[in-house]
């Protein structure tokens, strides 16, 4: 076997393999005596068939087995001694016509990793998001959990408005004709909660108990694949008005919270999830802001055997989530294109933080990550048996390393960067809560 490494591009590179024709007839005769000990065929008991009917029933399998044995062979060897770290399966190819008697001759191709430089980031702008949970922050939390408790009264002649809860009968109708799902009778929800669409709460505001209307409405376009972007009529009979009652906020509420030491002691308890909550928001805010930054700051070819590899894995996640949502993944073609952009930012990331583990010794340690699982736990009634249920799974604690990866990747940007601290609205970060 022979070897000669030319460049093609800046990742890809060829192989010249030679394959010996000796080693490749005396293995494929080899395969064939392993094959003769078992061969079956009419008139012989099995493993006393003829050489020559065993060479006439398998011989050319055995000499592709024998010959992709020795490319194997030979290709790892090549890729050895020329010091390559591959990207990815290599695409061989035969050079010229194989005959007898002479040595086979390939061509491998394949793409090898980039040399990875870690960024220069002084220049570059980088942000650290805060945000503050104060006394304000928990009594919003607490009036929430207020309305998730109420109870309700009805409303003589009420009138539906936000934050009453009416009960309804409607039909849904396309094109005059009732579509699945789309009728009920006796159904309740609290206007303003965000059980309904915006457009059909529209509709039903301001109808009276007894009240019967019919109202057209269009569904969004990312809606069930049968519905998408229609617009339907509905009709609907309001039965039922009723105004929500408040629990008080008292010892009584807090028990019913599992919290059997009052009122102060549910603040506090409030005020350290909440805390515990916003800085896990905050912490991926300021994540995502960074890894922007270096995905922009990195400037390396990437292997497109391994961009190929995550936009298929990008396509399938996308049909798992179609399929969850009711749509039909076979009826609608998805373009791998539509995932390249994301693809490459995954890989070039990836490299990148391969690079920086190696260059920055950014390794997390078993404390680090101990102390992220315990952190985890301690949101639990019993933090010490979720910290076991962690420990039990190498996936779990695989993925509570990649984390705490991350956030030190993240400090050791933020340290290196441009970086000013913005606040950020409790309101803003919480989705509205």
């Amino acid at each position: 076997m022979t070897e000669k490494e030319t460049t093609k591009s800046s990742l890809e590179r060829t192989l010249d393999l030679t394959i010996s024709a000796q080693q490749l007839q005396a293995d494929t005769e080899t395969i064939l005596k392993r094959r003769a000990k078992t061969a079956k065929a009419h008139g012989f008991r099995p493993g006393k068939v003829p050489m020559k009917m065993v060479r006439e029933m398998y011989g050319a399998q055995a000499y592709m087995d024998a010959m992709n044995h020795l490319i194997g062979q030979a290709y790892e060897k090549a890729v050895e001694e020329a010091g390559l770290k591959v990207a990815g399966a290599p695409e061989i190819t035969p050079k010229g016509e194989i005959k007898d008697g002479e040595d086979p001759k390939f061509t491998a191709t394949v793409e090898v990793f980039p040399e990875v430089e870690v960024p220069d980031l002084k220049d570059v702008e980088l942000k650290r998001f805060v945000c503050e949970v104060t006394d304000t922050e928990v009594e919003k939390t607490l009036e929430i959990m207020r309305k998730q408790r109420a109870t309700y009264e009805v409303e003589e002649n009420g009138v539906a408005a936000e934050e009453k809860r009416v009960t309804i009968n409607f039909v849904g109708k396309l094109d005059g004709t009732p579509f699945e799902g789309g009728t009920a009778n006796g159904f309740a929800f609290v206007i303003g909660a965000g059980q309904m669409l915006p457009d059909f709460e529209k509709g039903v505001t301001g109808m009276k108990t007894g009240e019967k209307k019919t109202f057209e409405m269009t569904f969004p376009a990312d809606y069930v694949e049968k519905l998408a972007g229609k617009t339907v009529e509905f009709e609907v009979e309001l039965t039922k008005v009723e105004v929500a009652k408040l629990p008080e906020i008292d010892d009584e509420f807090a028990k019913k919270l599992g919290i059997n030491d009052g009122v102060a002691k549910m603040r506090e308890e409030i005020a350290a999830n909440l805390k515990r909550e916003v800085k896990a928001r905050i912490t991926q805010q300021t994540k995502d802001g960074v890894m922007n930054a270096l995905n922009d700051a990195c400037h390396f070819d990437l292997p497109k055997a391994l961009v190929a590899e995550e936009q298929q894995a990008l396509a399938r996640g996308f049909e798992q989530n179609m399929t969850a949502r009711g749509m039909d993944p076979k009826q609608h073609k998805i373009p791998l294109e539509m995932f390249k952009e994301q693809a490459e930012r995954r890989v070039r990331l990836g490299l990148l933080v391969n690079a920086l583990v190696e260059k920055e010794k950014l390794t997390p340690t078993k404390e680090e990550v101990e102390a992220h699982v315990a952190d985890l736990a301690a949101s639990y009634e019993d933090p010490e048996e979720v910290k076991k249920w962690f420990t039990s799974d190498a996936r779990r604690m695989s993925d509570a390393q990649a984390y705490v990866l991350e956030n030190k990747i993240t400090e050791w940007a933020l340290s290196k960067g441009k970086t000013t601290e913005e606040k950020v609205e409790f309101d803003k970060l919480m989705g509205g809560l």
